[in-house]
């Protein structure tokens, strides 16, 4: 009895000090795309729209069939149909369809399993407003976040016409490889399809790599903005900091340089890799071997992928020497401002 009293008196003692604690602090819920439905439901309205103007094509081309209209068997020579026949063409676009709502199916799941409920998957989105951020301190961040975007995308970018330009080489390559009569193991040089296909490898992986880093930069540019919504501004006003950035001026350093002309070398280089890709396509387009009908009728006729490489030739010629002018020109605005010519390599 006496334990029982000192007990429920050692409780009533120490109760004000237990809830006068502070809470433990909880985890600062960010935002990530994968919890969000409206991302979600954007993704699932597109690829909906997508299989809907595929069910449009099918019914037209079913209908077609029965009823004799729109058919017939002249090739049309300024057209270039996935599938030579309509049987052929409705196997392409019910495989497309497949494919559509395995992406459906997969995104819905990934809702699931991210607590998200269908009837939020459902909700039609209109166009986004634009988001304002308040005070000098958001101000910065977001321009930051913006600035780390922006290079991500340029990252990305390269790392795929990299990759691209990769594969159509590799094809060139196989191509040559398997047409040389000469067996392997009698041929002074080494197969190169071994080396393209690492380098490819790797250029996917960067790939993929930008893709994960950019998602993750636009989730938390994203938080940030909803963040700076949510809570009032508490900074000091923005003019000062403003003025106080624009009085210092836009003035070029030793990184911004060597930045541009590293920007337009890559450019230079990649035009100039492409062109030497297009003028070998040219020369494998004029004894090409079509396995579609259709197009090797057309091709006989119209030469129409040769005529495409070769305007493709001249163009990236051309790109080519207007890059080479930029490049020129800013060597002189270098030049000009006093700049170490070192800055330019």
């Amino acid at each position: 009895m006496r334990t029982t009293r000192l007990i429920r008196w050692t409780v009533a003692l120490l109760a004000p000090l237990f809830l006068s604690w502070p809470a433990a602090p909880q985890e600062a819920s960010h935002y990530t795309r994968f919890r969000d439905a409206k991302w979600y439901a954007l993704q699932l309205q597109s690829l909906q729209e997508e299989v809907a103007t595929i069910d449009t094509d099918l019914r037209t081309l079913g209908e077609a069939r029965k009823s004799g209209k729109g058919i017939t068997d002249a090739v049309a020579l300024d057209q270039e149909p996935e599938g030579v026949t309509s049987d052929a063409q409705i196997e392409v676009l019910r495989k497309r369809r497949v494919v559509v709502l395995r992406q459906i199916d997969a995104l819905e799941e990934q809702a699931r399993h991210n607590a998200i409920l269908p009837g939020e998957l459902r909700t039609e989105y209109g166009p986004e407003e634009p988001v304002t951020t308040s005070g000098p301190k958001l101000n910065r961040e977001t321009k930051d976040l913006e600035s780390a975007v922006a290079q991500e995308k340029e990252r990305l970018e390269h790392a795929r016409k990299d990759a691209e330009l990769l594969r159509r080489d590799q094809k060139l390559k196989a191509q040559q490889e398997y047409s040389n009569p000469e067996p392997p193991s009698r041929r002074n040089k080494p197969s190169e399809l071994v080396g393209i296909g690492t380098r490819l490898a790797e250029k996917e992986a960067e790939v993929q790599e930008a893709e994960q880093k950019l998602t993750e930069l636009e989730d938390r540019l994203e938080d940030l903005r909803r963040t700076s919504q949510s809570q009032p501004d508490t900074e000091a006003p923005a003019d000062a900091e403003s003025t106080n950035l624009e009085s210092e001026g836009p003035k070029k350093n030793e990184a911004d340089w060597k930045k541009e002309f590293a920007e337009i070398d890559y450019k230079i280089r990649t035009a100039q890799t492409e062109l030497d890709i297009l003028q070998r396509e040219l020369n494998v387009g004029s004894v090409q071997y079509y396995p579609n009908p259709a197009t090797a009728m057309k091709e006989s006729v119209t030469r129409k992928e040769i005529n495409e490489h070769r305007k493709a030739i001249e163009d990236k010629k051309e790109e080519i020497a207007q890059l080479k002018k930029q490049r020129d020109d800013l060597e002189d605005a270098l030049r000009h401002v006093g700049g170490p010519a070192g800055w330019a390599r």
